[in-house]
């Protein structure tokens, strides 16, 4: 988009972020060696509560397997469970602490009465029970156990020094830590204003911006968050618009031509969101059919299910949730920029330049109009080059990837058939 066709923003807006960020953290049983003793990173006692005697050993975390069926060793297994993962929780928000980002664990976290975004200045450690690394249970070889972890970060301003702030952060956990991270496990990134949320106007334009061109921006991501095995479900497949132009398609399929179809798409999706005013009606059509039967598990990867008027009172975001997870700092300020720049231009937009544009470019393939071109239209040109020289460098490995990860979707769906 040439510069004529951003108008200048027409109010104050001063948008924040905030960081989430899930993975394994390994450690060894006092009982067993190191798997890895060159390694210099720390899998001892990383878990050992400060009170616990350091003439002892922790006690061993047994299988799963082996407890469920002994209610009392299972309850003193979670206790144990438990008590090992505060201390590993609380030794991390005391290195994050010393290295002047305060932070906090959840299990000394208080919760304010009367909850602020201004009570949101720590970083939070705790737990994740979605995350499936599991542990490394073999009765042969004893490896590592594997920790759910979740951090989240202070309601940030949004600004350079801020996000120098996360990659410090992540700089000094994986420098200290054994870290893992896989596609149980991913990234959020919050964009809000303030505490005030957004309105109809840049709402509507920011859904469709990214419906339009969220296979694009699904490029610099594993093909993964775009099946159906991904925990967070793409908008352009499994939003209620999504279903409802289903089914009107099918029609059109049946009774008319390309053209009709083309015209149906551009109508009923881009003029359709653009006409949606209120933030209330935008939640209910851009998000999961089955948002209210259960806010966690249904989320889309452009969730805004917060902005509801009664979902939230300090967290009204735009919570982008389709990253994985990564300790590769560069990697994620890019991304949280790339977040922030979505929402601003969306912000700032003429919304008729934005109808044209979206309906120009909304059947073009990722290969006609590229990742690149997305972000350059943003205004986001040293994302434009990050992000092409890796999706270009990844071309023949992601279309192997993504034609394995399609037949084994393929051979599931057959079996449940």
């Amino acid at each position: 988009m040439s510069d004529e066709n951003v108008l200048p923003q027409t109010n104050s807006m001063e948008l924040t972020f905030g960081f989430e960020l899930e993975f394994g953290v390994k450690s060894v049983p006092d009982q067993f060696l190191d798997p890895e003793p060159n390694d210099p990173l720390h899998v001892h006692g990383i878990t050992r509560p400060e009170r616990y005697p350091k003439d002892q050993f922790l006690p061993y975390l047994e299988s799963p397997d082996v407890v469920e069926e002994n209610t009392a060793l299972w309850e003193k297994t979670l206790e144990n469970f438990n008590a090992q993962l505060d201390a590993l929780q609380i030794g991390m928000a005391k290195l994050l602490t010393e290295n002047g980002l305060p932070a906090v664990a959840q299990a000394d976290e208080e919760e304010s009465k009367d909850p602020s975004i201004k009570d949101l200045k720590y970083w939070v450690i705790s737990n994740d029970a979605t995350i499936n690394h599991g542990s490394s249970y073999n009765t042969n070889s004893h490896t590592y156990f594997w920790w759910p972890i979740e951090i989240q970060s202070p309601a940030y301003i949004y600004n350079e020094e801020n996000k120098q702030k996360v990659r410090k952060v992540l700089q000094c956990i994986d420098s200290v830590y054994r870290t893992n991270c896989d596609l149980s496990a991913d990234i959020h990134v919050h964009i809000g204003n303030g505490q005030k949320g957004f309105d109809a106007r840049t709402l509507r334009k920011f859904m469709a911006f990214v419906y339009t061109f969220e296979n694009q921006i699904a490029t610099i991501h594993p093909p993964h968050y775009m099946t159906q095995r991904a925990f967070s479900k793409p908008v352009r497949t499994h939003s209620l618009l999504a279903q409802a132009i289903r089914d009107h398609r099918d029609e059109i399929i049946e009774t008319g031509g390309e053209e009709d179809l083309r015209k149906f798409d551009e109508d009923a999706i881009i003029d359709g969101i653009l006409e949606i005013d209120t933030v209330e009606n935008i939640v209910s059509i851009l998000s999961s059919p089955k948002i209210e039967e259960d806010r966690l598990f249904n989320r889309l990867t452009y969730s805004i299910c917060n902005l509801k008027t009664d979902a939230e009172k300090v967290k009204k975001t735009i919570e982008f949730r389709q990253h994985k997870s990564t300790f590769d700092d560069e990697e994620v300020y890019h991304w949280i920029t790339v977040c922030r720049s979505l929402v601003q231009f969306a912000s700032t937009v003429d919304e008729e330049v934005l109808r044209k544009f979206c309906k120009e470019h909304f059947h073009k393939t990722v290969d006609e109009f590229s990742v690149v071109e997305v972000f350059m239209a943003l205004g986001c040109p040293a994302q434009a080059y990050y992000y092409g020289i890796r999706v270009f460098a990844g071309k023949e490995e992601r279309a192997e990837e993504e034609r394995k990860l399609r037949k084994e979707i393929e051979d599931e769906n057959r079996k449940e058939e």
